[in-house]
């Protein structure tokens, strides 16, 4: 059985209160699509490049933080399958998914994009 944690890629942490161009620039420069976003040292959602960039063609982002722009906070074990974490970002309505270890804690991040083009 294919399982999550073998496709979730280490991700980058932003503060909420960081402006969404930084994190646009940011995310850029590290050559990532998505981020982790933290409050108070708890992550609280999942930032994605391409969000950010479609609001940035439409209008100037500066004055808005990256808290604005993230998708909720979905989590899975990085033991469990592949299928259910593809699931679990559907129901939601979300494209990435947070993959945590047996403590609990984040290991990375794996997109439905990814998990789509693995499937085929």
């Amino acid at each position: 059985m294919p399982y999550i944690g073998e496709v979730a890629s280490p991700a980058p942490t932003l503060d909420h209160q960081t402006s969404s161009f930084d994190a646009t620039e940011e995310l850029i420069l590290l050559g990532q699509d998505h981020a982790f976003v933290k409050r108070d040292d708890r992550v609280i959602g999942v930032a994605c490049l391409d969000n950010l960039l479609e609001k940035y063609k439409s209008g100037d982002i500066s004055e808005t933080s990256v808290a604005e722009f993230m998708e909720p906070l979905i989590f899975i074990k990085e033991f469990e399958c592949r299928a259910k974490a593809t699931e679990l970002m559907l129901t939601n309505n979300v494209e990435y998914i947070a993959v945590t270890n047996r403590a609990g804690d984040f290991v990375g991040i794996a997109s439905l994009k990814q998990l789509e083009k693995e499937s085929y």
